[in-house]
């Protein structure tokens, strides 16, 4: 799997991302798949400066196959 953040909008203690991924694999056929999105996160920030996801979705920026 590849990730790449692209871009994060910061409103206090709340953060929306977006990103891209792909993700390659043998399928039960035998078969290379891959599959790629853009995602959409939202997340907030912790106590200790952590960050914790609250919504994710990884085809929100993408129209659903």
């Amino acid at each position: 799997m590849v990730s790449r953040n692209n871009y994060c909008m910061e409103a206090g203690a709340i953060a929306l991302l977006q990103g891209e991924w792909s993700l390659s694999f043998v399928g039960p056929d035998g078969k290379e798949v891959t599959e790629a999105a853009r995602s959409a996160e939202v997340v907030r920030r912790q106590a200790d400066g952590s960050w914790r996801y609250l919504i994710d979705h990884p085809t929100g920026a993408d129209t659903p196959r």
